[in-house]
């Protein structure tokens, strides 16, 4: 029997209809079979019978929970549509039938093809234990989904130029020259920012960790003057990331870390890769900021790097092929 180290996580595994996010959850599930049967198919009957028989629940209870389950699949749907103009490479990976009760995979994964990565990355990173075993052919998720954030929120910010760029804080960050410590990567923003002054003389730095900080993005004017539009973003993967939405405070940072404090407090960003429940929306944005969820990074994941990208499909692949090669039941 495989100890705590070999876990093989079921992407499978019903999740519970008595938990908070039971919507969203459920319609991963529901996403994830789809994916994964061989005609490419899931039915609201496929939910109803499954919640039937893993939590004995009335053939009644089931079909209701099933038929809001596939709301929030249509809601999805509406959601991820692409920008005017923009690739429709990036859009929901899944459709619904006309009476709304039949999900059907309608992309095909691979080596070439953008086509509903992005969103299946997100929906299987989501899914898959964060904890055991999360690393596939070197390539670590939580990593992986730093960079995609780093990506995604540039292309929200309006895109790279000589007055706008993002820089990585988090365990994402590259060896370079101007990032590699966490002092370097204070130096550098404040440079890019034109104020801040630098890193505050004695201040300690967060050692390996990043000060709760995992991205900042930025849009300067040529003037040089100080108050551009500054967003401090923190990336959360796991099951745990509620408890993370009032960590990263952006003023207190500033205070702590910057000879200066800038003029115009950051706008806090909060980025996971899971659905957030249209229910929590408004209490989790007050305490987390701008919230971007699995629909809204798909909306603006129009442009991102061929590495990451690359890297993101192999991760996804070697997940896949291990939840199919799994002998697991539904």
């Amino acid at each position: 029997m495989p100890g705590r180290k070999d876990k093989i996580t079921n992407l499978l595994t019903v999740p519970s209809p008595a938990s908070d996010d039971k919507l969203v959850n459920l319609a991963d599930w529901v996403e994830m079979k789809a994916l994964l049967e061989s005609d490419g198919n899931a039915s609201q009957e496929d939910l109803a019978r499954a919640l039937q028989r893993a939590y004995s629940m009335s053939d009644t209870e089931a079909r209701t929970l099933a038929g809001d389950v596939f709301k929030e699949l249509r809601d999805r749907e509406l959601s991820c549509v692409p920008l005017p103009g923009k690739s429709r490479d990036w859009e929901y990976p899944f459709s619904l039938n006309a009476a709304g009760n039949l999900l059907c995979t309608r992309v095909k994964l691979t080596a070439k093809s953008k086509a509903g990565m992005l969103y299946v990355f997100l929906l299987v990173a989501t899914r898959a234990d964060m904890d055991a075993q999360r690393k596939l052919d070197n390539l670590d998720p939580t990593v992986l989904f730093e960079q995609l954030c780093a990506d995604i929120l540039l292309n929200f910010w309006g895109g790279k130029s000589q007055l706008s760029g993002v820089l990585v804080f988090g365990t994402a960050r590259k060896k370079a020259a101007h990032n590699h410590r966490f002092q370097s990567n204070v130096e550098h923003l404040c440079t890019m920012l034109r104020e801040g002054r630098g890193m505050k003389p004695g201040a300690r730095t967060p050692g390996a960790g990043d000060g709760k900080l995992d991205i900042v993005v930025y849009r300067v004017f040529s003037d040089g003057r100080s108050g551009g539009l500054v967003g401090f973003g923190q990336c959360k993967t796991g099951i745990h990331w509620k408890t993370h939405l009032t960590k990263l405070q952006p003023r207190a940072f500033c205070n702590k870390y910057f000879q200066e404090p800038l003029i115009i407090d950051p706008m806090r960003i909060y980025m996971v890769p899971r659905r957030v429940d249209s229910s929590d929306w408004n209490s989790h944005t007050s305490e987390g900021g701008l919230l971007l969820d699995r629909c809204r990074l798909v909306q603006y994941g129009y442009k991102i790097s061929k590495e990451v990208f690359d890297d993101c499909l192999t991760w996804l692949n070697a997940a896949l092929d291990r939840q199919r090669h799994g002998n697991f039941t539904i």
